[in-house]
């Protein structure tokens, strides 16, 4: 009797301990909240001051798996899930990727034919940034986006004039 009350006290000593650690790594997930807006000079076709809306969420959890959902006016929505060093996934006219780059902060890459376009998403405790960058390849001169249709716009340098983030 007492040995079955002992093997009973430490089950529920370890099975505590156990859901008391995956609270805790739920609790250590960094999640978050982003919007980034811009404007774009296109001239195929021809546009003034296009505007570029970008939104979504990131996820980063304490095991090192990243979980983003974008959606852009332009190229529509997507979901990519990463885990340290993913690899690139086929997108519409290039490809685009997710990577974990450090214990709070997710790196989504997204490849078109002339350019990349690169969001840098970083959460620690209450304070979110998020950075928005476009670069050109070598030897190209005009940036192109595709759209959610397939449609190839040639453009100027877009201009991102608001960023926003904030944890979840």
């Amino acid at each position: 009797m007492r040995a079955r009350l002992f093997f009973a006290f430490v089950f529920l000593i370890v099975a505590a301990a156990v859901i008391s650690g995956e609270c805790r790594a739920q609790a250590r997930a960094v999640r978050a909240q982003f919007t980034a807006e811009g404007v774009a000079t296109c001239q195929q076709p021809a546009l003034s001051n296009f505007p570029i809306v970008i939104s979504g969420t990131g996820t980063l959890s304490q095991s090192g798996v990243g979980k983003l959902r974008v959606y852009g006016n332009v190229s529509g929505s997507a979901r990519y899930e990463a885990k340290l060093g993913g690899r690139p996934t086929e997108a519409p006219g290039g490809s685009a990727s997710l990577r974990v780059t450090g214990r709070s902060s997710l790196r989504a890459t997204r490849d078109y034919p002339n350019n990349t376009t690169v969001i840098d998403l970083t959460v620690v405790g209450t304070a979110c940034t998020i950075r928005v960058s476009n670069h050109l390849k070598p030897g190209k001169r005009q940036y192109t986006f595709v759209g959610g249709n397939g449609q190839v716009a040639y453009c100027s340098k877009p201009v991102f004039t608001r960023t926003s983030c904030s944890p979840l």
